[in-house]
């Protein structure tokens, strides 16, 4: 794709992207109530300003709700001290495309999302961008593809059939009756004492 022949969706990325950008240079920082206030701004439709398509709308309230997953993704991939340090214009489009990763990729396939941003910072930013986009992205898309949830799963799963529930107690303490279960079924010597015959020839006949 050139640079120059964005589809409808590129150039809804792009809007968002500006946005965000926007955002970001009024100070959002971890804050996505920033984002969210100029997004109401946004919806004001004037005379000097294109709609937002559809599609911009939902990545822009998706990056808003997201904001802290994204970041953390960027800051644990993108190698550098803070994201601050990393080009405005890239930070943006970043976050477009790891929202993408994150929530829609049932919509669009990770590879897509990447060649997406990579064609869009080719667009608008500097000569070092798309690799750098390219290699953040790719690095987010195989970590967020690795099974890392069958490792929590372990803990969750119940007992199998052939081990003792610890809520329980254990097989011996099910088969042997505990010392109070048999005071109960043998009369005691004062119980014995007050028994007549017939009812000490049946006591001992169970023996």
């Amino acid at each position: 794709m050139s640079a120059f022949a964005f589809t409808a969706r590129t150039k809804a990325r792009k809007r968002a992207a500006d946005v965000i950008y926007e955002a970001d240079q009024r100070g959002m920082g971890r804050n996505p109530e920033v984002l969210r206030d100029l997004l109401r701004e946004r919806r004001v439709v004037t005379a000097a300003q294109t709609p937002l398509p559809e599609y911009s709308l939902q990545i822009i309230e998706g990056v808003a709700e997201r904001l802290h997953d994204i970041d953390t993704l960027l800051r644990q991939h993108a190698k550098v001290h803070g994201l601050d340090r990393m080009p405005a214009v890239d930070l943006a489009v970043l976050r477009v495309a790891v929202w993408e990763l994150l929530v829609n990729e049932d919509d669009v396939p990770p590879l897509v999302v990447i060649d997406e941003a990579v064609s869009i910072v080719k667009s608008i930013s500097t000569d070092d961008s798309p690799a750098f986009v390219n290699a953040v992205l790719d690095a987010i898309r195989r970590d967020l593809e690795t099974p890392s949830w069958t490792r929590e799963r372990v803990m969750d799963e119940p007992a199998r059939p052939d081990e003792p529930d610890p809520d329980s107690g254990s097989e011996a303490d099910t088969q042997n009756p505990s010392f109070a279960d048999v005071e109960k079924q043998h009369p005691s010597l004062a119980d014995v004492e007050n028994m007549n015959m017939d009812e000490l020839d049946e006591l001992l006949s169970d023996y």
